[in-house]
């Protein structure tokens, strides 16, 4: 006999709600009018074998926060996929809004319960660098809530008057550090030595190239150019959705990094695999270097060390922050590339003889 549906509340987010076919469906505010409502005409579309609609309320005044943050937690699952990063950062901003103001109304969140949010991340001791990413998060948040007609437009203009977190006001982020080279020519000899050709490849061309573990991890021989100039073109990178072309110029390390691991091709034209010959992800580069590390008990470093070790190996060799940007892909306007910019005297030195050179 086929069970009915039940009645449910989930306290932390104080929201009613309805299992049917496996899937959660909220009704509103826990035992308000509305999501007793909600609740009789799912129960109804059911007994007439109808797929009850999913809530999705459309009034201003009855949206609350959590079904806000969820609603908009669902719309980048469905856009971007579960394991992206937009994905992720939805999840932390759900979490902070849920966190305080789960049953405050979208209409009734104003700058004030804003800065509530920014002290609480500053009292909680969260780096300035992550307080107010995650506030620009909020904002995008409720931007795509205004594009909805889920909220009215001057949320959005009001959030944008508040202020982020200034230097000294809160804790300041450790700044990111190139890898070891001792460490890293380390850790690759030992998984050399123990039979991880595809991790020490990996790695290898993750250092000659400067590209992103995600971009190593998706190169297949298809993407790889091996002629007179030597290229990868990644299918899948960051900014491919903003249909910028991201190509990958391969130097001898790199071409010998793919050499490495030419004999472990397999079917489906990954060049990196690992023992069992599937193909790496972001995740498991790192294991395979946390397992390295652990092993050798050199120093800690990360895929993304490698990152930085090729962006300032090319900036000291070039001096220029537009082709270190160009090797790491990001766009002539960025200003990240600065993070790596650690002597910029020297910099400023090589452009103030290049003027008197031209004098």
């Amino acid at each position: 006999m086929r069970r009915v549906p039940r009645y449910c509340v989930h306290k932390a987010k104080n929201l009613a709600y309805v299992t049917i076919n496996g899937q959660e469906r909220y009704l509103g505010r826990a035992h308000s009018p509305e999501s007793y409502n909600a609740f009789h005409e799912a129960l109804a579309a059911l007994a007439q074998g109808r797929q009850p609609p999913q809530r999705h309320p459309r009034s201003r005044s009855a949206l609350t926060i959590a079904e806000l943050a969820e609603a908009h937690l669902r719309h980048c699952i469905e856009r971007y996929g579960p394991k992206h990063q937009s994905t992720y950062q939805a999840r932390y901003v759900a979490r902070e809004l849920i966190r305080s103001h789960a049953t405050a109304h979208v209409a009734e969140f104003g700058p004030r319960a804003f800065k509530a949010i920014r002290d609480r991340l500053q009292a909680d001791g969260h780096s300035r660098q992550w307080a107010n990413r995650l506030m620009n998060a909020i904002r995008s948040c409720i931007r795509w809530a205004v594009s909805e007609e889920l909220a009215p437009p001057d949320r959005l203009q009001a959030l944008e008057c508040v202020a982020g977190l200034r230097y000294g006001e809160a804790r300041e982020a450790p700044p990111r550090t190139a890898a070891d080279p001792v460490a890293v020519e380390t850790c690759i000899r030992h998984l050399q030595t123990t039979g991880q050709q595809g991790a020490a490849g990996i790695l290898r061309f993750i250092r000659a190239t400067g590209c992103r573990p995600a971009e190593a991890a998706c190169a297949r021989w298809q993407d790889l150019t091996l002629d007179d100039c030597p290229t990868y073109r990644p299918r899948q990178h960051k900014t491919a959705r903003h249909g910028i072309e991201r190509v990958i110029p391969l130097n001898a390390d790199a071409l010998s990094a793919i050499r490495s691991v030419m004999r472990l091709r397999t079917a489906d034209g990954m060049v990196f695999t690992n023992t069992n010959g599937k193909a790496f992800t972001p995740n498991a580069i790192l294991l395979a270097v946390n397992r390295s590390i652990a092993a050798t008990g050199c120093v800690k470093w990360s895929p993304y060390g490698l990152r930085h070790l090729a962006a300032t190996a090319a900036l000291a060799k070039t001096g220029s922050e537009a082709a270190a940007a160009a090797l790491l892909g990001h766009s002539p306007r960025s200003t990240i590339i600065q993070r790596y910019s650690r002597d910029r005297l020297a910099l400023a030195t090589r452009a103030a003889k290049a003027i008197e050179e031209v004098a």
